[in-house]
């Protein structure tokens, strides 16, 4: 591998870190998505003239309003059927159980859960995926190189690389990880997990999808297979059922942050459903809407609910320009929990968003972190 082809792989993987340091690049494309929201406020406020003149709903034209959606409600247990959250060192599941877990914030890079109780935590110190039982006191711990891994729809298993390149995938049920077949990677460097789907791991049921820059590929404990050859695509979710996925195109001279699309793996084709202003694209749990934003510093930008057809159903970007979004995920198939911080006086809310933009206040007001240093919740994926 030469310099500059690393020195590219690197910033890749760099740009889904939290936190990263900002290049050029960064705040290039930061300036560029400035000026698309100050163009689109502008195109509002337009829109927001004619509106008042003819006494048209904004709820007719599927916008939200945000002053009419924030609905506040005593501070309560996060009522989640589908996402875990670490918040001052403790896990509340899914099932409304509290476990401590003595991590901090800061230090997670990524949360998960599987439905056997076990919780997973990409720590940063040390670099490793740490297996915390809530039946047993032992934390086994798993040296990784990226501090990341991915969990299927269903949260039955979880898959990471190791610090040898070899995909890991932990089941529910089972004590030990399973190793898939040996992935080959274009530039040498470990590659990525994008999502992972099936059961029985051991016997073959498990199939990973993962890859670098150029090479993507399936794996499972018998086997691998290319996929996406010859498609400049990355992926970034599965649909629950498998038959969509969430990719990005690469940078062009039209679009230089690329653009988001969905893919249908029988078919082989990308589907006409595109959008060169969404990001980061992740499936509700029935697959019928995914969320969207960029990640920037610890924080999200252009957060969003869209469509299958790569359409805005919901903008989550608060109100306040002070306010911003840290961390957010599916609660259920219409709902989204939502992080979020005001950037001057510090204070964090916890909020849950329907798909109709009402807004419902879970824990509001309490001092946390820097927004842009790290979480002050933090949720499974």
């Amino acid at each position: 591998m030469n310099e500059e082809t690393f020195v590219r792989e690197l910033e890749r993987r760099a740009d889904h870190v939290h936190g990263a340091p900002l290049s050029f690049d960064d705040v290039r494309g930061r300036a560029r998505r400035i000026q698309r929201r100050r163009r689109s406020t502008a195109a509002a406020a337009v829109a927001a003239a004619v509106a008042v003149a003819a006494i048209v709903p904004a709820a007719i034209a599927g916008h939200d309003v945000r002053s009419d959606r924030l609905d506040p409600a005593p501070p309560a247990p996060v009522p989640s059927a589908h996402t875990a959250v670490l918040h001052n060192g403790v896990v509340q599941l899914p099932d409304g159980r509290s476990v401590h877990v003595g991590l901090a914030e800061d230090d997670v890079s990524q949360l998960g859960y599987l439905t056997d109780g076990r919780i997973l935590a990409a720590t940063m110190k040390p670099m490793a995926i740490q297996v915390i039982s809530t039946k047993e006191s032992s934390r086994p711990s798993y040296p990784v190189t990226y501090n990341n891994f991915a969990v299927s729809a269903d949260d039955r298993v979880a898959a990471w690389v190791d610090h040898a390149g070899h995909v890991q995938v932990l089941e529910a049920g089972r004590a030990d990880p399973v190793e898939m077949a040996e992935v080959p990677t274009k530039y040498g460097a470990p590659p990525s997990v994008a999502a992972v789907t099936g059961a029985d791991c051991a016997n073959g049921g498990c199939r990973v999808l993962v890859g670098d820059t150029t090479v993507w590929g399936a794996t499972t404990s018998e086997g691998y297979e290319d996929v996406l050859p010859g498609k400049q695509l990355s992926v970034n979710d599965i649909s629950p059922d498998g038959k969509l996925w969430a990719v990005h195109t690469e940078a062009t001279t039209d679009h230089e942050l690329g653009c988001a699309g969905l893919y249908d793996p029988e078919a082989d084709r990308l589907l006409v459903a595109r959008n060169c202003e969404a990001d980061n694209l992740d499936f509700s749990p029935d697959g019928r809407h995914l969320l969207s934003a960029y990640g920037e510093n610890n924080m999200m930008v252009d957060p969003a609910v869209l469509d299958l057809h790569l359409e805005p159903v919901v903008d989550l970007t608060p109100d306040a320009r002070s306010t911003v979004v840290s961390r957010m995920a599916w609660v259920d198939p219409t709902h989204v929990l939502v992080s979020t911080a005001d950037m001057n006086s510090r204070d964090w809310m916890l909020e849950r968003i329907d798909l109709s933009g009402r807004v419902e206040v879970l824990a509001g007001q309490s001092p946390g972190p820097d927004p842009e240093r790290g979480p002050a919740y933090l949720f499974s994926e």
